[in-house]
């Protein structure tokens, strides 16, 4: 398994990289572009928000419990004073932060369901909406945001198997095959409800036809490679 800097340093790389050729190829903006990579790196440790002291999953429920307490303050803006509205937010952040924190951790196994990249699609889903929902984004950055999640959050899993196997005793560890799974085959009831939650997100993502036709738009490829090599040598 590899650790929390590793993951950190090879998501953040890849996501930058990957980031970068969607700058090149025009399809995404300088101030997007940041967007994405920044992204790509929380997908990157996202999988072991099941550790229960983790700073994964510290950052996760911090981020949770900020974003879910404007929520409220937003649907309630109206009604109460700025006082009241003070009191809401500090309650609801301490209230996602930490006793919904503990029940989480209660429940989740390390190397469970959330290894798996069926969790992958379940957060880049989740921020699709999220950034479409409740940050305004257009569709296609909103695609591109969760799918920059799903990109790091493969990168973890790859990363964890990777590491499975020690290539200076040519050996195969125990965990091997734990971390890039498709589901988590030893708890069907959890993986049945990540599939389903799956789903539903999908339902519920806004159209993604804009983003599908980046993949199948061939100039987009031929201005790739046009870009991609220095046409008079490095740096002139």
């Amino acid at each position: 398994m590899a650790d929390f800097r590793t993951h950190m340093t090879v998501a953040s790389l890849g996501s930058g990289l990957l980031s970068t050729v969607c700058l090149g190829a025009g399809v995404a903006s300088p101030r997007e572009v940041i967007t994405l990579a920044v992204v790509g790196t929380i997908g990157g440790i996202l999988p072991d928000i099941d550790l229960d002291h983790s700073s994964p999953i510290k950052i996760l429920f911090t981020v949770l419990g900020f974003v879910g307490a404007f929520l409220v303050v937003f649907c309630h803006v109206e009604q109460y004073s700025i006082l009241e509205l003070w009191l809401l937010w500090v309650l609801v952040y301490l209230f996602i932060r930490y006793p919904v924190w503990l029940v989480f951790t209660r429940f989740t196994v390390h190397r469970g369901i959330f290894h798996s990249l069926a969790a992958g699609l379940f957060f880049g889903l989740f921020m699709t909406n999220l950034s479409y929902l409740v940050f305004a984004c257009s569709p296609l950055l909103s695609w591109m945001i969760g799918s920059f999640i799903c990109f790091g959050y493969t990168v973890h899993l790859l990363l964890d198997e990777i590491f499975s196997v020690d290539f200076m005793n040519t050996r195969i560890k125990r965990s091997f095959g734990t971390a890039l799974k498709v589901i988590d085959y030893r708890n069907l009831t959890n993986s049945a409800v990540m599939i389903g939650s799956v789903y539903f997100l999908f339902l519920m993502a806004p159209d993604a036809g804009a983003f599908t036709d980046l993949f199948l738009n061939e100039e987009i490829y031929q201005n790739i490679y046009k870009r991609f090599w220095p046409s008079a040598g490095l740096f002139r």
